[in-house]
């Protein structure tokens, strides 16, 4: 996490996954009916929708998705069951105090130690990262990736190293005749003083008694300092799956499709669908079958209020959403006495003014006898 560019790939990844909504979901054949309210385990996995003490499903999903990114593997301790035994409480541990292999027995099974303490593996919720065959756990991508980010964080100090120290004015001083130690020192001090640091950057020195400044280090562009962040930042993107432009790269936007939606869509695509996986698996073998937990992604796929509006429309003509369902995707209550619910009322329908019962032909009535026209 020192090297800029790693903290905000992790960053990007994990608030995107922590802030996807998650719902339990009954199957039905081929049809999906969304669980409400839903089970404890998934609405509050961690138990701190109504109490400060424990972390919420937000945090926690946060920070597995850091132990993933940083560790390759993310662990949950079972605190509590139900009289099923099924989970309804979680805790997540630090992926360095979890040791995980294989069974020594021969049974096939993962064994897990919490602190050097051997915890039965039913209690144990692992989320394994990308792995070898025959892995126990999943493997880093720093660790994988070494090389790739010492390089960066070499640059980076470079950086830090090379503005801090005067920028533009590093090399020698050249005078006439020979100086004996104390008069180079106190030269060299007084020179230092007044132009080395950010804040004396670019300013005019001036040198007296035939004294001449001889520069002798490289300026950025020429050692194409630049131009090695840049191929870092590109490297760790394209190692955590992270569109370039999210880190501050724009040229490199064209190659993730074109327009915020696109861009949006490549990413879902090709990171956070496996991501997001890991996290259904896992929770949906908590759950009895035939539910499943599942993210809803369309959220990430929101694009501007033409274009949602221009698809609602062509969702209600296809008798695929109702009124109420498409102001829930815009946070608007339903309509009232369930007039909203009617897959198959018409685009231009509306409801009418008349109260229950009413007779029909009253207001055509009264129209008529207004304007002093016979009926």
């Amino acid at each position: 996490m020192s090297l800029l560019a790693v903290a905000a790939c992790v960053r990007i990844l994990s608030t995107k996954i922590a802030g996807l909504p998650f719902d339990a979901i009954r199957m039905r054949g081929p049809l999906r009916e969304t669980i409400d309210p839903g089970p404890i385990i998934v609405s509050d996995p961690f138990g701190g929708a109504n109490n400060v003490a424990y972390p919420s499903r937000r945090v926690g999903f946060g920070q597995l998705m850091v132990s993933l990114l940083l560790r390759g593997n993310a662990y949950c301790l079972v605190l509590a069951r139900d009289a099923l035994g099924r989970p309804t409480r979680l805790q997540v541990l630090h992926p360095d105090r979890v040791r995980c292999g294989w069974d020594p027995k021969g049974s096939g099974q993962r064994v897990y130690q919490v602190n050097r303490k051997t915890v039965p593996t039913e209690d144990i919720v692992h989320l394994m990262g990308m792995s070898h065959p025959e892995a126990a756990t999943g493997m880093s991508l720093i660790a994988y990736a070494r090389n790739a980010i010492s390089l960066g964080l070499a640059a980076e100090e470079f950086g830090g190293r090379f503005f801090g120290n005067g920028a533009h004015m590093s090399g020698i001083l050249e005078v006439p005749g020979d100086l004996d130690k104390e008069r180079a020192r106190a030269l060299k001090e007084s020179f230092t003083a007044s132009h080395a640091g950010l804040q004396n950057a670019h300013a005019i020195g001036v040198l007296s008694g035939g004294a001449q400044f001889k520069p002798i280090s490289v300026s950025p562009e020429d050692a194409q300092f630049l131009g090695t962040r840049a191929a870092q930042n590109l490297d760790i993107a394209m190692l955590f799956g992270v569109p370039p432009h999210m880190l501050g790269q724009v040229d490199r936007t064209t190659s993730w499709g074109t327009g915020i939606e696109q861009q949006s869509l490549g990413f879902l695509r090709y990171t956070l669908e496996a991501w997001t996986g890991l996290f259904e698996d896992a929770w949906s073998a908590m759950l009895p079958r035939p539910h499943v937990a599942m993210f809803d992604l369309d959220a990430l796929l929101r694009t501007d209020t033409a274009g949602r509006f221009a698809v609602y429309t062509q969702a209600r003509t296809a008798g695929i959403m109702t009124q109420d369902e498409i102001r829930a995707r815009e946070n608007l209550p339903p309509l009232p006495d369930g007039k909203g619910a009617d897959i198959n009322a018409p685009l231009n329908s509306s409801a009418s003014p008349k109260a229950d019962g009413a007779d029909p032909g009253a207001a055509t009535a009264k129209s008529d006898a207004a304007s002093g026209m016979e009926p």
